[in-house]
């Protein structure tokens, strides 16, 4: 305790007062002051509130055209692909796709998005088939850290439980250097009682419920996915059954098992050409335009195909209008467009030589 005297200038009278640190007391806390079973209801009802209020209201459910599940178009299109890797030839991301490269591409794009969304990972496959501009990569990189971060909080979690401790870490504290260091111990005693609240109640909540509200979140998007892959699968299989007929005639041609009259007949795109050839020889008129039509007719290259990609999302990102982040920018006399094209330009180029090293 220390005294002092203050003198007033209008008055002469002696003013004393106290003044010091006052002593405080602490009751540390051992039990919760609610049941663990309404703590972890109101935890699970705090998390649905939050993922409702992020991602909007529920969308409408969607009733599928077909009724084949995913396991059975799984297998039709490992038995697809596995017949076409036989067929098709390898071809690097500047050279135009030929036609089984495309179905590939295009069926395995599909099927590793429906992966991504349902929460099976592979992330080789998905960086393969699924990543293709910029902000791909960079989507890319922050579901790859968000599941790690997510696997590693899961097996903190479950060897907490092993230990029979808390599910939460407490910073460790050194009451006695604390107390000498301090000169306002009701901060401290705030802090004790916090850390015992965290030690003492629990932030588990009931995962099957939060699970079931994302599924309802995605099961719509994921059922129509379901159907378009369907659909894309019914639409390849002639196209691919056609390519392993044309492949198995050529064989026997070469084989000397089928004439070139019969390879011919059975071989429609063999026909069109010859017959092409025949009016080529007789006029050469026709030779000069014909030619010139049909080089024009040929696929897109990879590499086309991200560019493509790449002005699709910058259009719908214009369409959707700027960001939260670039509305920021702009209110603080920033505009920040042109630093966005010039870092997606960087990222593009970057990814283009990991690729090339790759090769």
């Amino acid at each position: 305790m220390r005294a002092f005297t203050a003198r007033s200038v209008t008055a002469p009278a002696m003013t004393r007062g106290i003044a010091g640190a006052a002593p405080v007391l602490y009751f540390p806390a051992t039990s919760p002051k609610v049941a663990p079973e309404q703590q972890i209801a109101e935890n699970t009802q705090k998390a649905l509130g939050m993922i409702k209020a992020f991602k909007g209201p529920v969308p409408a459910p969607y009733t599928r055209r077909t009724t084949t599940s995913f396991e059975e178009v799984e297998k039709d299109i490992e038995q697809v692909l596995g017949g076409a890797a036989k067929m098709r030839k390898a071809a690097d991301n500047d050279a135009p796709m030929d036609k089984l490269t495309l179905i590939e591409r295009v069926l395995k794009h599909a099927y590793w998005s429906y992966q991504k969304d349902q929460g099976n990972f592979n992330w080789e496959e998905i960086e393969k088939w699924v990543v293709y501009t910029p902000g791909d990569v960079q989507k890319f990189a922050a579901l790859k850290r968000e599941v790690e971060l997510k696997a590693k909080y899961q097996a903190f979690v479950q060897a907490r439980k092993a230990a029979g401790g808390p599910n939460v870490t407490l910073p460790a504290m050194n009451l006695d250097k604390e107390y000498a260091a301090a000169i306002d111990r009701e901060v401290l005693v705030e802090k004790r009682t916090r850390y015992d609240a965290l030690a003492v109640n629990t932030t588990e909540r009931d995962e099957a419920a939060v699970s079931a509200l994302l599924n309802e979140y995605s099961k719509p998007a994921q059922d129509k996915r379901l159907d378009n892959l369907v659909d894309l699968l019914e639409k390849f299989k002639p196209v691919l059954a056609r390519e392993a007929i044309t492949q198995r005639l050529t064989v026997k041609h070469l084989q000397g098992q089928l004439s070139f009259a019969r390879w011919m007949d059975w071989n429609p795109e063999v026909r069109d050409r010859c017959e092409l050839e025949v009016e080529n020889l007789n006029n050469e008129y026709i030779e000069i335009n014909e030619e010139a039509r049909v080089s024009r007719i040929r696929l897109r290259t990879v590499n086309e195909v991200k560019g493509v990609m790449e002005k699709a999302q910058i259009a719908e990102q214009v369409a959707a209008g700027p960001s939260a982040g670039a509305q920021i920018a702009k209110k603080g006399g920033k505009d920040t467009s042109a630093r966005d094209k010039l870092l997606r330009e960087i990222i593009a180029l970057q990814s283009r030589k990991v690729e090339a090293k790759a090769e």
